[in-house]
């Protein structure tokens, strides 16, 4: 999984005005990133209607963190199995 990281002087704007909003930068902006970048590279698996593959994942942060359930329910009509 991939997460943005401020570093240019926009991004690190953007993500103080949220904190001294009180608001979570890594929800507003990092977490809708990421999950658009996985939509985007499953995405690039199927194209039409009758392509099949299968999706692997090895990144245990979809199981192990809060926002992983997020990530995952995310994906447009995919069978998701967890092992």
């Amino acid at each position: 999984l991939r997460f943005s990281v401020p570093n240019s002087p926009i991004e690190k704007t953007t993500q103080d005005y949220l904190q001294s909003q009180n608001r979570n930068p890594f929800m507003e902006i990092s977490l809708p990133d990421a999950s658009l970048r996985l939509i985007q590279a499953c995405g690039r698996l199927i194209r039409t209607e009758t392509d099949t593959g299968k999706i692997t994942i090895f990144d245990n942060r979809l199981t192990t963190k809060f926002y992983g359930k997020q990530l995952l329910n995310a994906l447009p009509g995919y069978n998701i199995v967890v092992e």
